[in-house]
């Protein structure tokens, strides 16, 4: 969450914006590359001067739409036709806020939870793995919980949410370590062209490292943050999560920390309503 500016500070050093408090600080590329720091991105673009804005108020909560996005009634359209990064109404209680991330997979839909789950009121914090498993699967602590008590309990999905999900996603398991590419917990190599063999398919899972949507969001100086894993290993022995101060780190597996679920959706959810802001979600059913 620390991210790039367009800006030099000299011949040798970029400018990041620090992520808690706003202000700038000038990065050594050479000494970045070399440590294995990476930094996030904000692209900036212009629009045309035609574009017309068709409702919200330019808040947070209730942006801006633009004509041709949402200047229709959305109702009936496949999910699988909208963007990353809106929101929809998934969940029961207090976990009723989910997030488009991608569709990686062709017509399918992959989302994760808004914020990390929540337990009357609280954070629910749960282990990777007891036993220090950092490969994510049914024998881990943590994906037992989500492919058998979140899905079956009532407490966090409807039966007919659960429908929605695809029984088997594949997850890519690729190590990052201290100074790799983010490629790598999806591919073999950095230049992206073969996928990691270490995979596995459950209906159930979390964001890999790097993977887009899978950093805080929230201002890190409010109540709303929580370190919670990644499906990343940094080592045999550790995993990758994102602290609760905005950044990555590495822990034993054995921590107790947050839960974000992901999934994908099939192909025929379909939108019954909404506008996919925070404020507005998208309401879904199975076509």
């Amino acid at each position: 969450m620390y991210w790039y500016t367009l800006t030099p500070a000299d011949s040798s050093k970029i400018r990041v914006i620090h992520f808690g408090l706003g202000t700038f600080a000038n990065i050594n590329i050479s000494d970045a590359e070399l440590d294995g720091l990476s930094f996030a991105v904000r692209p900036s673009i212009n629009l045309k001067n035609d574009v017309k804005i068709v409702s919200g108020d330019g808040t947070e909560t209730n942006p801006y739409r633009l004509q041709g996005d949402n200047d229709s009634d959305l109702s009936g359209s496949l999910l699988n036709t909208r963007y990353s990064g809106e929101y929809i109404r998934f969940g029961t209680g207090e976990n009723t806020l989910y997030r488009i991330v991608s569709h990686e997979t062709n017509g399918l839909t992959k989302i994760m939870s808004a914020e990390p789950l929540k337990e009357a009121g609280e954070f629910k914090r749960l282990e990777f793995d007891s036993s220090g498993n950092v490969n994510y699967s049914t024998s881990t602590t943590l994906g037992l919980f989500l492919n058998g008590e979140y899905l079956t309990s009532g407490k966090y999905l409807t039966t007919d949410q659960v429908d929605m999900i695809v029984d088997n996603t594949t997850w890519y398991l690729g190590t990052v370590g201290s100074i790799a590419n983010y490629k790598l917990a999806k591919y073999k190599d950095i230049g992206g062209n073969s996928l990691t063999s270490n995979i596995t398919q459950y209906k159930v899972g979390l964001l890999r490292l790097g993977e887009l949507m899978s950093g805080q969001f929230a201002h890190v100086t409010t109540n709303n943050v929580i370190s919670y894993y990644t499906l990343t290993p940094y080592s045999t022995s550790t995993i990758n999560s994102i602290f609760s101060v905005a950044y990555k780190t590495s822990s034993d597996a054995f921590y107790e920390i947050g839960v974000k679920p992901s999934m994908n959706l099939k192909t025929n959810v379909v939108i019954t309503g909404g506008n996919g802001t925070k404020n507005n979600p998208f309401t879904l059913e199975l076509k």
